[in-house]
């Protein structure tokens, strides 16, 4: 019996839009894909009631993404586009990134997240989106974890924390304050900075 797994299946992003006219349809079903998502659930939510709340036939919703698996993934990539074109992530400091970080206006963003990860657990398409937009993630996360002794290591740190956020959200658990949140935040920040620094003590063995 041939036990040898399958190669993993790579994500194919929906195609650009080729006139202003498909343009604007394509982010109107952006907005209102998100919006029925954020609010009702990723797995409660059908491509016909997406065509029904942008009054187009379900085979025009077809035309622009070619499955529900495919509009969730650059759902995400748009909320992620529209939160992070504000930010300069090359020059973003150490305050403002913490700042970045469970921010209220980042909230839908994750809650979409959080749907992803749950569908990619049995979605392959989605699957291979989400790894393709994390790994995109990681990237800009790096440029502003630029001067950490390990920024790969950072980079990860952050994107748990970030994820980590989320997952309270969408279960409900109350947050401290803000400000104690964010001062928690860079003395996490500043303890993985100075622990992955050459002076830093490394485990024996």
């Amino acid at each position: 019996m041939d036990r040898t797994k399958p190669p993993p299946r790579t994500f194919t992003p929906a195609p650009p839009p080729l006139t202003p006219k498909s343009a604007r349809t394509r982010a109107l079903l952006l907005a209102i894909a998100a919006d029925l998502f954020t609010e009702r659930g990723y797995e409660a939510v059908s491509m016909q009631d997406i065509a029904d709340a942008a009054e187009l036939t379900k085979g025009a919703l077809y035309g622009h993404f070619r499955s529900r698996a495919q509009l969730l993934i650059e759902v995400v990539r748009w909320k992620l586009a529209q939160l992070d074109e504000r930010s300069d992530f090359e020059e973003l400091s150490l305050e403002e990134g913490i700042h970045m970080l469970g921010a209220p206006q980042r909230r839908d963003l994750r809650s979409l997240e959080v749907d992803a990860a749950a569908a990619a657990r049995h979605d392959e398409e989605v699957a291979a989106g989400l790894a393709e937009l994390q790994q995109e993630r990681h990237h800009l996360i790096r440029r502003t974890a630029v001067d950490f002794p390990d920024p790969h290591a950072a980079a990860w740190f952050i994107a748990v924390i970030e994820a980590g956020i989320g997952m309270s959200d969408a279960a409900g658990v109350p947050a401290p304050g803000r400000d104690r949140v964010e001062a928690t935040l860079v003395a996490a920040l500043v303890g993985v900075h100075r622990g992955l620094g050459p002076e830093a003590a490394r485990p024996s063995g």
